[in-house]
């Protein structure tokens, strides 16, 4: 088959189909391997600022709070990915994000079994604006004091998190 006959599918799929499907690689994926492990790249973001607090969601499968963020998409950069995952996530809009860590062999089986080993890519945002709006993903977006953080983080970010609390104490 040659690539204009493969082009033209390709663009009746695009037609035929909502585009965020085709895009969502890892919904793509979970229809070839199901429940089976897969990879992936995740952009994440400790939003904070001395006034407000750090930003965490409540997750609303789990009911764990975490830090916004998610998984890059095919042919998305990682500051596209954190752009969207926070405006999705949150609604907030930012500038400016510092790379803060490196995470990988992050190990998540989630309630409905789908398991994921991610690399976490965590950025520290201070400059952000917007109404904070949860989409579905969260029941609950509040600002943290770093000093009265809620007992129930999602054990995955508890390392990062820690670590940016002990380097805000030394400032």
């Amino acid at each position: 088959m040659n690539h204009k006959v493969i082009s033209k599918r390709v663009l009746g799929l695009l037609k035929e189909y909502n585009w965020e499907v085709i895009m969502s690689y890892i919904g793509n994926m979970r229809k070839f391997v199901g429940h089976a492990p897969i990879m992936a790249v995740a952009a994440m973001a400790i939003l904070y600022n001395e006034e407000k607090g750090m930003l965490l969601e409540k997750r609303t499968d789990t009911g764990e709070w975490c830090t916004p963020g998610g998984a890059i998409e095919l042919g998305e950069s990682l500051e596209d990915a954190l752009k969207r995952e926070i405006k999705e996530e949150t609604n907030l809009d930012f500038a400016n994000p510092k790379l803060f860590d490196i995470k990988a062999n992050v190990h998540m089986v989630y309630p409905n079994k789908d398991e994921v080993y991610y690399t976490d890519v965590v950025y520290v945002i201070n400059e952000f604006w917007g109404e904070l709006k949860p989409d579905g993903e969260s029941t609950e977006l509040r600002f943290f004091d770093l000093h009265n953080l809620p007992e129930n983080i999602m054990p995955t970010q508890i390392g990062y998190i820690k670590r940016f609390v002990e380097e805000e104490n030394k400032a």
